[in-house]
């Protein structure tokens, strides 16, 4: 079988995948990406991103891949929904966002890493990795049949079945949840401009259920669980809001896996890379990949093509990228990861209190891993949190275990 050679080998064509290649081609080195799937953006997604994603992935908004008007508002509700927190991107010095089509969005990063010299490879399964006298070879599944590649570096973006971490990489601790999705026509919707987000344990056990606007009554309606069937939630929920979806119908349906349990410990080794829901780099508390993913890629294929550059493919060499991602998200998923081990034990009851409590900003903060300290602080003040989630916000902020 004849062998292609390149530098760099990504594996996966979601947005950690597309912004390496795209980073990594621009240093000049010969990077191929292959996508098992016949077009991006089939994974089920909320496709609500801020406008900073789209400033870390190097575009601006286009009427091409953005579906609607800026998202300039966050709704939050607790199990007792007339209880909500607004968290307005006026209140929190926050730039806005936008709703995605995500295919087309991947399709524009597709085009931008073809401009930069990305070879890519659509349908294509990376189903053999082995070491071959310091090279890597690959046996990818084509149309044509199976191709063989050969490459000085491999980047593992295949998100949770990744060839190249479960072939690799320990990734001790991986957790996934089920998310469940439906985009519905004649949706009763609150406003184009906000998404709405539901909590409870009687709503969406250890997660939440999203309601985002694409437009004239279309919306993202979707749901992550941990413990019970996403599906009979989601259409419990679809139910028991006849207001919102008694006219609304179905159009299409996607489920996928979410990774919530905080970024795996070895991002690297000598020549190999693992980016985005693969090494988990998703924000647990919220489930959002799209941002972090895009800024992992970024880093990741820069790293490499330089390593490349120097004739220095090791570990060490390769650090780089780890060290540099987790300046910026580092603390921000380890944050959000221990939040999310808080508030999943909360009750109904206890997040109709906190609703009561907190202020839209509070709600970023956590979400994000931010400012737990001055949470934790807050919380002092009201008994029934004051132990049960106010300290242990102080220690986790301090870094004490």
């Amino acid at each position: 079988m004849k062998i292609a050679s390149y530098d760099i080998l990504i594996i996966g064509g979601g947005p950690a995948g597309l912004m390496a290649a795209r980073k990594a081609a621009q240093k000049g080195v010969k990077t191929l990406l292959v996508e098992k799937e016949k077009q991006f953006g089939l994974k089920v997604c909320g496709e609500a991103v801020s406008a900073d994603t789209l400033a870390e992935a190097e575009m601006s908004p286009s009427e091409s891949f953005i579906c609607s008007r800026e998202i300039d508002r966050v709704l939050v509700y607790a199990p007792q929904e007339e209880k909500n927190v607004e968290i307005s991107a006026e209140s929190i010095g926050y730039s806005g966002g936008y709703i995605l089509n995500k295919m087309t969005f991947l399709k524009e990063m597709g085009r931008l890493a073809l401009q930069e010299g990305t070879e890519i490879w659509m349908g294509a399964l990376a189903n053999q990795l082995v070491r071959h006298d310091g090279l890597f070879r690959c046996t990818i599944g084509t149309a044509k049949g199976d191709q063989l590649v050969e490459a000085k570096v491999v980047i593992g973006c295949g998100g949770v079945s990744s060839l190249v971490a479960r072939r690799f990489f320990n990734r001790q601790g991986y957790r996934l949840i089920p998310c469940l999705q439906y985009q519905m026509a004649n949706c009763h919707l609150v406003d184009q401009r906000s998404l709405e987000i539901f909590l409870g344990n009687n709503v969406a056990p250890g997660a939440y259920v999203w309601i985002f606007p694409k437009g004239e009554g279309l919306a993202n309606v979707g749901i992550g669980t941990q413990g019970v069937p996403a599906r009979r939630c989601l259409d419990r929920f679809i139910e028991t809001h006849p207001q919102r979806f008694k006219k609304a119908r179905v159009l299409s349906m996607g489920a996928a896996p979410v990774p919530i349990g905080g970024q795996i410990e070895e991002l690297v080794q000598d020549g190999l890379m693992l980016c985005g829901d693969t090494a988990g780099q998703v924000i647990p508390l919220t489930g959002a990949g799209i941002h972090s993913g895009i800024a992992a890629g970024r880093i990741a294929g820069q790293v490499a093509a330089e390593a490349l550059l120097e004739g220095n493919i090791s570990r060490e060499k390769l650090s780089a990228y780890p060290e540099q991602f987790n300046k910026v998200w580092g603390q921000c998923i380890i944050g959000s990861f221990k939040v999310q081990q808080l508030i999943v034990k909360l009750s109904d009851q206890e997040l109709n209190q906190l609703a009561d409590i907190f202020t839209g900003q509070d709600i970023v903060d956590l979400a994000n891993g931010f400012n737990l300290t001055r949470v934790g602080i807050k919380l002092l003040k009201y008994p029934a949190f004051a132990a049960k989630i106010g300290r242990a916000l102080i220690g986790k902020q301090s870094g004490i275990r």
